[in-house]
């Protein structure tokens, strides 16, 4: 009795290029079922005899491996014969060479790569031979070989299954890496523009204190400026007060100190001890009401006339001027004539 082989599916293995179960014409289209491919010379048609289930279920095996293995492989010619003799019956087992002979021509009208088969044809009938006589031994053997057939079809789809899954993780792998560093990227752009917002803030804010303090040392400049002008003013409001009086004055100073301290000295502070020509072009430029006018010439003449060395003994009066004392007159004098000479050439401009 035959062991009949566990065989995979049609899902097991993936679908080939060809259809090995119409090509090769198992089902009988007298019957639209799988029955025995033997020729019945006394009916003159094809055998009608079903084949068992068992021995269907291993030809579809054995087609999923045909289908997959193709034409050309080494292996194919033996599939084949085994095919043959298990879609045939009890009484036209002998007709299997015939009926390889058919289905080779048959592939080989596809124009597929024509199977080794024909090398072998003799060992094969030898072996077709001796399993139908003796049975066992060539089906245990080719049960065995399906068996390994199947494994190893297995093996590879398990194998194709681990490397997806692999390739699968990489790809997640990959694409997680490359969403961290998206969001990286988009933080730190985040980060980027919050720091350069920061910036312009802090520069904006920057600008606006060093305009408030710039607007703010303007107004103290022009308040200064204002008030040194008020004080160059009554300074020169002074002067002329103090002249004034000076020439009006009985009293006359007994010592050179009683004369400076009466001599109204052409000094915004008025004090003899603050005398230089610095101090005294100053008080002349920006006290002087006529300043920066055409009439500034006529003034430094009045001023040249007061301070004109001749003129000291009506100042010191009753007092010998100490050597300080004219060297001073003598620097005023000389400042009210260079600035009465820019006056003048400002005059004839």
């Amino acid at each position: 009795m035959k062991v009949e082989a566990q065989t995979p599916s049609l899902s097991a293995c993936k679908a080939a290029q060809w259809d090995p179960e119409a090509i090769l014409g198992l089902t009988n289209p007298d019957r639209g079922s799988f029955t025995c491919v033997g020729h019945a010379p006394s009916m003159r048609r094809r055998c009608r005899n079903p084949i068992a289930r068992s021995g269907r279920d291993f030809v579809y095996g054995l087609l999923d491996l045909l289908a997959l293995m193709g034409p050309n492989s080494r292996k194919f010619s033996i599939l084949l014969e085994e095919v043959a003799y298990r879609s045939l019956c009890w009484r036209h087992g002998s007709q299997a060479d015939d009926i390889v002979e058919k289905w080779e021509a048959s592939i080989a009208a596809l124009n597929l790569p024509t199977p080794k088969a024909k090398e072998n044809t003799k060992q094969s009938k030898s072996r077709t031979k001796k399993s139908q006589s003796t049975g066992s031994s060539y089906t245990r053997y080719t049960d065995d070989y399906v068996k390994t057939e199947v494994e190893d079809c297995k093996q590879k789809e398990r194998e194709q299954d681990r490397r997806r899954a692999q390739q699968d993780q990489q790809r997640k792998k990959k694409q997680k890496e490359q969403d961290k560093q998206d969001r990286e990227k988009i933080q730190q752009e985040r980060r980027d523009k919050e720091a350069s917002e920061r910036r312009q803030q802090e520069a904006q804010k920057r600008r606006e204190q060093e305009a408030q303090k710039r607007r703010e040392r303007e107004q103290q400049e022009r308040e200064q400026a204002v008030k040194e002008r008020r004080e160059w003013q009554q300074a020169w409001q002074n002067y002329v007060t103090k002249w004034a009086a000076f020439k009006e004055a009985k009293h006359e100073p007994s010592t050179v100190q009683q004369a400076q301290a009466l001599i109204p000295w052409p000094l915004k502070s008025g004090r003899f001890g603050d005398l230089t020509a610095g101090h005294v072009r100053s008080f002349y430029r920006e006290a002087c009401p006529d300043a920066k006018t055409t009439e500034m010439f006529k003034a430094m003449q009045r001023e040249s006339l007061k301070w004109h060395p001749d003129k000291m003994v009506n100042l010191y009066r009753n007092c010998a001027p100490g050597d300080a004392d004219k060297l001073a007159i003598e620097m005023i004098c000389r400042v009210v004539l260079e600035l009465r000479e820019e006056a003048r050439a400002m005059r004839d401009r």
